[in-house]
């Protein structure tokens, strides 16, 4: 089974679940090479979004004990993922002392793997708070990837930010308390934001920079 057919199947089971509205689509249509960093609401939204853009053939950064799991290492290479080393292995096996340098440079590693992957022309995707949200809003804080990705960002690429609604408090989130839905609505959001972030990584520092992609995330629809 390839990944065309795998996305069509998971979408069809998913609009069981869910009502999935989607704008922006039309963005990921053209022949140039995408970046589309998403809000990260649930653990199911990589699956959504997967499902939903079954057509392009993005390749999700995801890091090695996602791919090494039975099911999710199925999903991961049928999606074409790019395996990354875990962040948080990569810190135990440093001593305490160097470990806050041990992880900068582990982070600048994974950022020098996107863009050397946008160079190449893959369709690329990865969260920039790296983890689910376990407030209400989405914080990245202080966290490098986007920024880096974008300061050194391959010409030609564009970047598309997504917003997605809708699962916050089901059985798939951190947040509390959880709420079963049968039909839940949720929405993704798709924008051209490719000129703002190049110029934003370029005159911002990362915090700041960071900080602008949350006032976007965290905007009410």
């Amino acid at each position: 089974m390839n990944r065309y057919t795998l996305g069509k199947i998971v979408k069809f089971f998913f609009h069981w679940h869910y009502d999935i509205q989607v704008t922006g689509e039309e963005l990921l249509r053209d022949e140039t090479t995408h970046l589309v960093l998403p809000n990260h609401t649930a653990y199911i939204d990589p699956l959504i979004l997967f499902s939903e853009e079954w057509w392009l053939p993005i390749c999700p950064l995801t890091d090695e004990s996602f791919t090494r799991h039975w099911f999710y290492g199925y999903i991961l290479r049928k999606a074409d993922a790019i395996e990354v080393p875990d962040l948080t292995k990569v810190e135990r096996e440093k001593s305490k002392v160097k470990s806050r340098e041990s992880k900068a440079e582990a982070a600048s590693q994974l950022s020098r793997i996107a863009i050397d992957s946008l160079a190449k022309g893959k369709q690329l995707c990865f969260y920039p708070s790296g983890h689910v949200k376990t407030v209400d809003k989405e914080i990245i804080g202080n966290r490098r990837m986007a920024y880096e990705v974008c300061k050194d960002l391959p010409e030609g690429v564009r970047v598309i930010l997504c917003r997605m609604r809708g699962l916050e408090s089901s059985r798939w989130s951190k947040l509390k308390p959880k709420q079963w839905k049968w039909r839940r609505t949720v929405t993704m959001i798709f924008e051209d934001h490719t000129d703002d972030l190049r110029a934003w990584a370029q005159t911002l520092d990362r915090r700041a920079f960071n900080e602008k992609l949350e006032n976007w995330y965290n905007t009410l629809t």
